[in-house]
């Protein structure tokens, strides 16, 4: 049994690899936290805020073909990009499914 689970989990670890990249989807001031595929030409997460003077910060979050340069903002705007799954989260700390499933299987494996 415990042999099985040493060859499952290069095949999890491998086709993680090879879905669309997962982002958070929003405009202006809604729910933030709509995760959905991206098209295989997306490779970037984008967040991007925007402040008019006296006004409410609009946060947008989308998938995206290329990231902006970030050094280049406007005013009032401000990007982030980033290439990882759901990694455009208001969270800094993100959890990595392949890192879990292999300690799962290191302390089944050890007890």
């Amino acid at each position: 049994m415990r042999t099985h689970l040493l060859w499952l989990l290069p095949l999890i670890l491998l086709s993680s690899s090879a879905q669309a990249l997962r982002c958070h989807e929003c405009s202006a001031t809604g729910n933030c936290f709509q995760p959905t595929s991206c098209s295989a030409m997306s490779r970037y997460c984008l967040t991007s805020w925007y402040t008019p003077p006296g006004q409410q910060t609009s946060v947008t979050k989308t998938c995206a073909f290329t990231c902006p340069d970030v050094h280049q903002n406007m005013n009032y705007s401000k990007e982030s990009c980033c290439n990882t799954d759901l990694c455009n989260s208001t969270m800094s700390l993100h959890a990595s499914w392949a890192l879990l499933i292999l300690s799962i299987c290191f302390l089944y494996l050890r007890g």
